[in-house]
């Protein structure tokens, strides 16, 4: 089963490089920072084109080789699972920047920052092997995106705080600033990889 697109979102979105040179959006506005509609492409003026600064290049580098080191390994459960691998590569950007030896100070591990209840209820037994966690994660947004019915914004808003969250809140995103702007983030980066 392929994992539908997302609805458009309900607020305007801006996305600005940060120092790190990571992608910051968010659905408020701030310094330096461009409005965009997430479901549409953007057009890149050519005169805009390879003009990167040195920093921000050396950065990108860096995340492009480590995103290559994964992508054998997410393309082959993105088709185990039936899913599009774009959207597993946007997560795995947000969620770990491709570390696959990270841990949040919640306790989520891995490229996926699967937290352990959820690995183990998806038979991971060791998260911070790449493959057991990339395994997991998927099959948790399998699960979430049966759950809630095909709503990518849900699922990942579920996948960021939890469905019970989704669910209190009426089966909508909750009104948490990291939950709206991880879902605002994953999905830009997303419909950034497909087109």
């Amino acid at each position: 089963m392929a994992l539908a697109a997302a609805a458009p979102l309900q607020a305007r979105v801006y996305a600005t490089l940060g120092p790190d040179g990571q992608l910051q959006v968010s659905q408020t506005p701030t310094a330096g920072a461009t409005a965009f509609d997430p479901h549409r492409p953007v057009a890149v003026r050519a005169s805009v084109r390879g003009k990167l600064a040195v920093p921000e290049l050396g950065v990108r580098r860096a995340h492009s080789a480590a995103a290559a080191r994964w992508t054998s390994l997410i393309d082959q459960v993105a088709a185990e699972h039936a899913v599009d691998a774009h959207l597993l590569h946007a997560i795995v950007t947000v969620e770990s920047a491709y570390n696959a030896t990270a841990r949040s100070h919640a306790g989520a591990l891995g490229l996926m920052q699967v937290i352990p209840a959820t690995g183990k209820r998806f038979g991971a037994s060791n998260l911070l092997d790449p493959l057991q966690n990339l395994r997991a994660g998927t099959a948790y947004l399998v699960w979430l995106n049966k759950r809630f019915n095909g709503n990518l914004d849900l699922m990942l808003a579920a996948y960021n705080a939890g469905e019970g969250a989704v669910q209190r809140h009426g089966n909508r995103i909750p009104p948490y600033a990291e939950t709206r702007q991880y879902v605002a983030k994953v999905t830009a980066l997303y419909n950034a990889r497909r087109n």
